[in-house]
């Protein structure tokens, strides 16, 4: 009789534990990607609220990706202290700044305007991909290879067109990458 309470446990654990290991996976991967959704809203949000106070012009931000060095981008005080702001609290994500795209959304101009009377808007998007903690995305087929693209977008109104007076000019923000002065600002 004992015998068979042993197989019989052993057989019952057997269709038991798949669905348990299916439900402790999900919970734990649903759970990290609330908390990667969560982070990169979060950082999208800082960076819209920096961006809001010293936007950067439209023109400079045209440039992102086609200057030598493509690091003179990094150099702007308007556009580093939205990255710096994007990157404060991405704790696990470390390079969340690299995934980042400051606009203009419904802008007209063609020319580094940025118009304070009708109030902006400036956008700050943020695209980035995680891989889950645990197997069960690739059993199942949700994400690729375990990797989950989150994207948030963040708008605001300017509050400011990067006027400081520490700055050559009163302008923290360059127009143009000859504008930028990273020894003497």
């Amino acid at each position: 009789m004992q015998k068979r309470l042993g197989g019989q446990s052993l057989v019952e654990m057997a269709f038991v534990l798949p669905v348990l290991l299916l439900v402790i996976f999900g919970i734990i991967d649903m759970g990290y990607y609330v908390y990667g959704y969560a982070t990169v809203a979060q950082a999208s949000r800082n960076g819209a609220e920096v961006a809001a106070q010293l936007p950067p012009f439209q023109d400079w931000l045209a440039l992102e990706g086609h200057l030598s060095p493509p690091d003179a981008f990094d150099d702007d005080p308007c556009v580093n202290a939205i990255y710096r702001q994007v990157e404060s609290d991405a704790t696990l994500f470390t390079d969340i700044a690299n995934y980042v795209e400051i606009s203009y959304p419904n802008d007209t101009s063609t020319h580094n305007t940025r118009n304070l009377h009708v109030r902006g808007p400036i956008e700050v998007t943020i695209e980035y991909d995680f891989t889950l903690l645990t197997p069960l995305s690739s059993l199942v087929g949700f994400g690729n290879d375990g990797q989950v693209r989150v994207k948030a977008t963040t708008r605001r109104s300017l509050e400011n067109l990067g006027s400081n007076p520490d700055f050559h000019d009163g302008m923290a923000c360059a127009a143009f990458p000859g504008d930028v002065d990273p020894i003497n600002p």
